[in-house]
């Protein structure tokens, strides 16, 4: 069950991670900009995040502020690629 468990809450960090790049990309911001207007200092954690490197993933709050600055509603980070 656990497993099961674990390979859901991968793919649904997996899924998250790949639409924030996906509407970032589609909203013509890059990685460094985004960043800024969310509060970071820098662009690094948010593209390591992006691409799932060294386990990164966003948190609540993150995605809150990324809808906001991309102005689309946060379900859509949680929505299966097409």
């Amino acid at each position: 069950m656990s497993e099961n468990l674990e390979e859901y809450s991968e793919n649904v960090l997996n899924t998250v991670s790949a639409n924030v790049k996906k509407y970032r990309e589609l909203k013509g911001i890059s990685q460094l900009q985004l960043a800024l207007d969310i509060g970071m200092k820098s662009p690094a954690y948010l593209g390591r995040a992006e691409l799932r490197k060294d386990n990164l993933r966003f948190n609540i709050i993150h995605l809150a502020k990324i809808s906001k600055v991309l102005d689309i509603p946060i379900e859509l980070f949680f929505e299966p690629a097409d």
